[in-house]
């Protein structure tokens, strides 16, 4: 190709504007304004925190399938692999729901949490039938389903965030007035926890009243209507828990382990006594000894001890770290989602989470009185898992759709230094006073 044939090629080129060569030289073929619009999706603002909420569950749930097969290893009776098989059913399970929720335009569920909620409390009504529900571990709370059961109070958590998240983002509360947020959200809440009591399961009433609370607290409650509200729940549950016999003696067998170690403290004593075996490191994977018939609930309310036991004060505290990393992202996300109803679904979802964790460890290592509260996607329970997971999928839900509100700029978030900085003796800065350097 001769030069002058080069000049004339070049010069029927289109010229190339300054955005567009920057572009070309980042490698970005998109045109300018496309480049320009960038996405205001939560996801896609907060990637990081995004990602961790389903890696962190998917952690936590292989985490409890491995304690799952090892306490099922104690199993003198039966399927020796019963629990990690139905567990492990239930994960899968869970997992479909939980990418079949995330993909779910989470607005729609305005219209379905009230219906949601009748359909719980429904069934909690059922429970008490004659020849209806099951008791086990002193609270009838399981309807049969064939060779599965239905426990209604642990899918009254999740009414609580759903039903909530629609009523307290409603111009109902605009006013902010005591009695907008009492009717209809905490009535029907105080109807579950009520209801949920009557099974004799007071741990998971509180765990509801826990999560009504938080809800009214975001959605805007003044402080001392909600300290109120948190007072006169206290009241009522300290009097449940003093006028039985069994709870009060989870209460002094909480305060004094040694009063009785081989009646009331004989749980909390051999959880104890596990965490304590593990030492730092544990004494190996499937090496309990206390799974075997020593602790009781070992694959379900107690399922931490075991785990402390194998895997020591390392790997206990790595699961204490992952929920509290779960919190964290979670609280990061709702604080920065633009829209109320995703706001509180996010914060809702979180809240069940790691109340659920806190209750349980507390519970193990004797922080807190035993609730009989499983540890969210270790504990083995059908019912409690496909909650949890379907709780996460609807913040993912909500991440992939809402809109993002944006940081606050460096001028308004450090204008308190500024401030400071203004009320000096001289009213200059740091550096420009006499004599300094």
């Amino acid at each position: 190709m001769t030069p002058a044939t080069v000049r004339r090629s070049a010069a029927r080129r289109r010229p190339v504007t300054a955005r567009a060569a920057e572009a070309s030289v980042a490698g970005d073929p998109r045109p300018p304004a496309v480049r320009r619009r960038r996405s205001t999706r939560l996801k896609d603002q907060l990637p990081v925190p995004f990602h961790a909420v389903w890696v962190i569950t998917l952690v936590l749930l292989v985490t409890g399938l491995c304690m799952m097969l090892s306490v099922s290893t104690a199993v003198t009776t039966g399927d020796r692999f019963g629990y990690v098989k139905n567990q492990g059913i239930t994960a899968v399970i869970g997992v479909a729901l939980l990418v079949l929720l995330s993909r779910l335009d989470y607005a729609k569920l305005r219209r379905w949490s009230v219906v949601f909620l009748g359909a719980v409390i429904l069934s909690l009504l059922l429970v008490h039938f004659p020849g209806v529900a099951r008791t086990e571990g002193g609270a009838k709370s399981y309807i049969p389903i064939g060779p599965y059961t239905y426990q209604p109070s642990e899918f009254a958590k999740l009414a609580v965030v759903l039903v909530g998240a629609h009523l307290l983002t409603s111009p109902r509360v605009a006013d902010r007035r005591f009695w907008s947020y009492m009717w209809p959200f905490a009535v029907s809440g105080l109807i579950m926890c009520a209801l949920v009591v009557w099974e004799r399961d007071l741990g998971t009433a509180i765990i509801i009243a826990g999560l009504m609370l938080g809800m009214l607290w975001i959605g805007g409650m003044k402080g001392g209507q909600l300290a109120l509200l948190g007072g006169a729940g206290a009241g009522v549950a300290a009097a449940l828990t003093f006028s039985s016999r069994v709870r009060t003696s989870r209460i002094l067998s909480f305060l004094n382990p040694s009063t009785d170690p081989n009646g009331s403290s004989y749980q909390l004593t051999q959880s104890l006594v596990a965490l304590g075996r593990g030492g730092w490191f544990g004494v190996g994977p499937g090496r309990s000894v206390e799974k075997y018939q020593y602790l009781p609930k070992a694959r379900s309310d107690m399922i931490f001890a075991i785990l402390g036991e194998e895997f020591g004060l390392v790997g206990a505290g790595l699961v204490i770290i992952l929920f509290a990393l779960f919190a964290g992202v979670t609280w990061r996300l709702a604080r920065r989602c633009g829209d109320p109803l995703g706001k509180l679904l996010i914060a809702g979802c979180g809240m069940l989470v790691t109340l659920e964790a806190v209750v349980n460890i507390g519970g193990v290592i004797g922080a807190m009185p035993l609730t009989g509260v499983p540890l969210p996607f270790i504990s083995y329970g059908r019912n409690n898992l496909l909650v949890m997971l379907a709780a996460v999928g609807l913040i993912l839900a909500v991440c992939r759709r809402a809109p993002v509100v944006a940081a606050a700029p460096a001028r308004e978030r450090y204008g308190n230094v500024t401030r400071l900085d203004r009320r000096r003796w001289d009213g200059r800065a740091r550096g420009a006073r006499a004599g300094a350097r």
